[in-house]
């Protein structure tokens, strides 16, 4: 499974490789693609793939516009090495990038096409972007989460994923409580806040374990300069163009002349480079700053 994020209301071309034992592998006949959302609608497809000869076992396809930010399946079917398989892919839309890689490219000269191809970078940035947004504890861009919530009995139900709080919830998209999907009057009565929680004008939301889904928009418009700028640091750190002859697991090392240098390293919430820690730090929030 690969993960690409794409940006809102542009179209962009996927491709998949299949391999079989490391090997790449052309299908049998044609491979079709299945677009959905994270609920079950149907995006787009099946529709078959594009083998453009250029790479065995290599094929595409051009995902149309988005309008909205999402989280999309993207599945690959076809008889590979003699089986019927579908691969899946998830396509993230996103309100916009810390960077984009010709910013990347502009700021460090050393990333050519030749050696970082643009594939190359688009992963490094997920990473990157990851990272930010764990340590910064928000997402810095505008972005969807579909999220399965244990309700609370009260009128707040909070936003949490795999990486902790949503905060910033810019707006509701969708709820269903016991499957049951809500109608546009009752979102209406649900109100989106900064800290991550779904707060009714009436009511409570009934007790139980995983029985709400809630789909949401959160983050920042847009990144702050100094976290944009730190990030365009940690990617160069990332793609390892900026390696020494110093071990990756010295904590010091002694020159010629005798000093001894201590060095920084990453930590569960530090990236290891002071100049990067300091913009992520000093940007963070605070889930228990918000009334």
């Amino acid at each position: 499974m690969s993960v690409v994020r794409v940006l809102v209301t542009t179209q962009v071309t996927l491709s998949h490789t299949f391999v079989v034992d490391e090997v790449p592998t052309d299908a049998a006949g044609d491979v079709t693609v299945t677009v959905k959302r994270l609920d079950g609608t149907t995006v787009a497809g099946p529709t078959v793939a594009d083998h453009p000869g250029t790479g065995t076992g290599l094929y595409r396809y051009v995902l149309p516009a988005q309008p909205a930010v999402d989280v999309l399946t993207v599945d690959w079917s076809g008889s590979i090495g003699g089986a019927t398989v579908t691969v899946r892919d998830i396509a993230e839309v996103v309100g916009g990038f810390l960077f984009s890689s010709a910013d990347a490219r502009v700021e460090h000269k050393s990333l050519t096409t030749a050696a970082y191809p643009p594939e190359l970078l688009a992963r490094k940035r997920i990473w990157v972007e990851q990272e930010c947004e764990r340590l910064c504890g928000r997402a810095m861009v505008p972005r969807f989460a579909r999220v399965a919530c244990d309700g609370t009995g009260g009128p707040d139900l909070p936003m949490s994923g795999p990486l902790g709080p949503i905060l910033l919830l810019r707006a509701v998209r969708a709820v269903a409580v016991d499957g049951v999907a809500w109608s546009s009057e009752q979102l209406a009565e649900v109100i989106p806040r900064d800290s991550g929680l779904l707060r009714l004008r009436w009511g409570f939301w009934p007790i139980g374990q995983r029985n709400i889904i809630a789909e949401v928009e959160h983050g920042e418009d847009m990144p702050p300069v100094e976290v944009a700028e730190a990030a365009l640091t940690r990617f160069r750190s990332a793609l390892g163009t900026n390696k020494t002859n110093i071990p990756d697991r010295a904590l010091s090392y002694t020159v010629m002349q005798g000093g001894v240098y201590r060095l920084a390293t990453p930590t569960a919430d530090t990236t290891g480079i002071p100049t990067v820690d300091a913009a992520y730090l000093g940007n963070r929030l605070d889930p228990g700053g918000f009334a």
